[in-house]
């Protein structure tokens, strides 16, 4: 009995990370597309500060204004990103909102990420066990 188990159990694990792999990489290529959009509205918005940021070495202490180039302004950094996600937000329509809340404008993304969220369903109506869905694997060590 144990020989016709094991076959059935791999067909399962096989077929629940297929359904996983195919989720992860349309939720990949969705939310890959609304960053497209967010980038282009935050160069359009704050061009030249996000590219001084961008530049700026983490690992280096920044330059001193007046010491060749001027200090990074995070805060004005801060204000331009939350200014452009506030003209994002007036200029385009929410599309979709996925199963954990994000919100899709492209029509790509929100296309995406449709498909996703239905592999997901497809997940779970094929009780495929939570850590074949992508979750972690419980602590108690169980078997696979």
């Amino acid at each position: 009995m144990v020989a016709l188990a094991s076959p059935a159990l791999a067909l399962e694990v096989s077929r629940c990370r297929a359904l996983r792999l195919e989720r992860d990489e349309l939720a990949t290529q969705a939310m890959a597309a609304e960053l497209t959009l967010v980038r282009q509205v935050r160069e359009r918005i704050c061009g030249p500060l996000t590219r001084q940021a961008e530049q700026a070495n983490a690992n280096q202490t920044p330059p001193a204004a007046g010491a060749g180039e001027p200090a990074t302004d995070y805060r004005a950094l801060l204000h331009c990103r939350q200014q452009s996600e506030q003209v994002l937000k007036a200029s385009h329509p929410v599309l979709y909102r996925n199963r954990l809340g994000f919100i899709y404008y492209t029509l790509t993304g929100a296309s995406l990420a449709i498909r996703a969220d239905a592999l997901e369903r497809s997940l779970l109506a094929e009780a495929c066990p939570a850590w074949l869905r992508g979750e972690p694997e419980p602590a108690s060590g169980s078997p696979r």
